[in-house]
């Protein structure tokens, strides 16, 4: 475990390590050189391991503002867990009402936008006040990769956020929300099987094996 937010407990999988691990060094022996920065490699490594860090804090937010709108409309929150591909708010119980659903749904990827926003600033006002442009590269990368998770997490099949919102707006529209939840579902897998075919595509005409192997990894566990 990792202590509590907000009154709700916070624990990490074995498979955050993986995923850290994997950030860091994409970003070591990656992102950072490929800058031009002509840092040592320490200082990348270094950079890197702490842009992972805060990679992960800002999955936690994501998955806090969940949490905390959960907890505004009556729903108790049993824990938050973060594994190797984001993170979990475990519900005790589903709301009432699709309009709740709606707005518990959207809260992490409208975290997620807003936290990009802020890093964006940051890179900017760093790169206009000179300072390290390994900071400015390191910021603008984070402000990238949350963009693409709330992109990402809107995608309209569950157990995704987007499936959750398709769920709500069709529980809105036919009243039943286990038929609602079906076709989310049910969206879920195509979504699931389109990553599969987009993670093999990439191995196989782009030779981006990690890449790849992610979407694939993704699309597996939407499956």
């Amino acid at each position: 475990g990792l202590g509590k937010v907000a009154g709700i407990r916070v624990a990490a999988h074995c498979s955050v390590g993986v995923t850290l691990l994997l950030t860091t060094a994409i970003l070591a022996t990656g992102v950072l050189p490929a800058a031009g920065l002509h840092q040592t490699p320490a200082v990348n490594w270094l950079v890197a391991a702490l842009t992972a860090l805060v990679f992960a804090a800002s999955l936690l937010a994501h998955e806090i503002a969940h949490a905390i709108v959960a907890t505004h409309h009556g729903i108790r929150v049993r824990s938050i867990t973060l594994w190797m591909l984001g993170g979990v708010a475990e519900l005790d119980g589903e709301p009432r009402d699709p309009g709740a659903d709606l707005r518990i749904a959207v809260a992490g990827p409208a975290t997620s936008l807003a936290a990009a926003a802020v890093l964006a600033g940051l890179a900017l006002v760093t790169g206009y006040a000179g300072g390290p442009a390994i900071a400015v590269t390191a910021a603008i990368w984070l402000a990238l990769m949350n963009g693409l998770l709330a992109v990402f997490n809107l995608l309209p099949g569950a157990p995704m956020d987007g499936g959750r919102v398709l769920r709500a707006l069709l529980w809105r529209r036919c009243g039943d929300r286990k038929r609602a939840a079906l076709t989310a579902a049910t969206c879920g897998r195509y979504v699931g099987f389109g990553l599969m075919l987009l993670g093999v595509a990439q191995v196989i005409f782009l030779a981006n094996l990690l890449g790849g192997l992610w979407f694939v990894l993704i699309g597996w566990f939407l499956q």
